[in-house]
């Protein structure tokens, strides 16, 4: 009897009653999903050359509904800007210059709505092949998003890893973005088995940890992660203690758990990850980034990084071109492969995840693009999209906040 009662309702009510309620209904998903979908602002490194190439830093724009990557646009021109850090609440973005001949740190303003890069300030300092850096920045730290005031009294930083020349420098950056003196050059000593690569140290990577107030670093060419204090009001390094890695694996890059309990880093020269325990340092796991099957003799690892759920962990293969997806065993933090898919070109020297978690975004150096690649939730597994963009030899994505 309910049924019918409400059944007579239902065809009571006027045609127009459903088309107004099912116009509001679909306006209002359009203006929430509308403003979720405003595309994202991201910045892409490169090398450039004389040639025709890259002439620097690029910028395009990410729609994270559809996962689709706009036409990219020349943001600034600078030479050999390999490795990008961007600001986490100001239009403020850093870049190295990747030379042997040349080390310098440059600070640029962006136009939020154009990507458009402009000159604040530049450093040069001792080192060369400059490879990575990060902005070291506490999340307790306030300055008024509209200062250009020069504050000396700084509370910010920039950390810098050198290849070549086997040092780290730091700067600290003032409440105008502006950088600072040179504050600490911090050269590495020693070297490794493999004779090729390992002569002399070679830091690849620089990461900071704000709970701690550390900087890691990973050198290639000694087999180990340096981890240093960082003094906040004078951007000052102290070397605190080391992660040791197995003989000749020469660790390039590194990501840390949510709960800092595991440190899982890929090591370039074995094509592998070390997983450690971070209570007592101890190695818990070493597993290749490569197929069971694979012969790939001059495979080498580039980039690692974990889902934000820390379920999945993703590394790149340069040679086999793939990237490879594990997923993580929450309570011992160990990894078990689940795929291999190949990377959209070759080289894969960098990859990144977009803020949304649902696409990868996959820098092929040597054919020149960047492939866009859908993230499954459920399972961490990678499937191929039709976007692609195409630009000469990018190396790093950062995305704007």
């Amino acid at each position: 009897m309910r049924t019918i009662l409400l059944a007579q309702c239902i065809t009571s009510i006027q045609p127009e009653i459903f088309y107004w309620f099912g116009l509001a209904f679909f306006l209002t998903i359009f203006l929430v999903t509308g403003k979720a979908a405003e595309p994202q602002r991201l910045f892409i490194g490169t090398y450039t050359s004389e040639n025709g190439g890259s002439q620097g830093i690029y910028t395009c724009q990410f729609d994270s509904v559809n996962g689709t990557l706009s036409e990219p646009e020349l943001a600034a021109k600078c030479v050999q800007p390999s490795f990008l850090a961007i600001h986490p609440t100001r239009p403020l973005l850093y870049a190295v210059t990747e030379q042997r001949s040349k080390a310098a740190l440059m600070a640029f303003t962006y136009q939020k709505s154009t990507g458009a890069l402009t000159l604040l300030d530049e450093k040069a300092f001792p080192g060369q092949s400059s490879c990575h850096l990060c902005f070291c920045r506490l999340p307790d730290s306030h300055f008024d998003s509209n200062s250009d005031t020069h504050s000396e009294s700084p509370s910010e930083a920039v950390v810098v890893a050198n290849y070549t020349s086997g040092n780290i420098v730091s700067f600290p950056i003032f409440a105008d973005g502006k950088i600072g003196d040179l504050a600490t050059n911090y050269p590495h000593i020693g070297n490794g088995p493999n004779s090729a690569r390992q002569k002399t140290p070679h830091p690849h990577a620089v990461y900071f940890d704000a709970k701690n107030k550390t900087v890691a670093v990973p050198d290639l060419g000694i087999d180990r992660i340096l981890y240093y204090h960082i003094d906040m009001k004078t951007a000052t390094l102290t070397n605190q203690s080391s992660l040791i890695l197995p003989p000749g694996r020469g660790p390039r890059h590194c990501v840390v758990s949510k709960d800092q309990r595991f440190t899982y880093v890929n090591n370039e020269l074995s094509s592998t990850v070390c997983v450690f325990n971070m209570k007592d340092k101890t190695l818990v796991q070493e597993i290749s980034t490569l197929p069971e099957d694979a012969s790939v003799p001059n495979n080498s690892t580039a980039e690692i990084e974990l889902d934000s759920s820390g379920r999945f962990l993703y590394v790149s293969n340069r040679g086999d071109d793939s990237i490879a997806v594990f997923a993580v065993e929450p309570k011992n933090g160990q990894l078990s492969r689940i795929q291999n898919i190949s990377s959209g070109g070759k080289h894969p020297r960098f990859f990144m995840l977009d803020p949304s978690g649902r696409f990868l975004l996959s820098c092929n150096m040597e054919t020149n693009n960047i492939d866009v690649f859908a993230v499954h939730p459920d399972n961490g597994m990678l499937s191929p999209t039709q976007s692609r963009i195409n630009i000469s030899r990018p190396v790093c994505i950062v995305f704007a906040p």
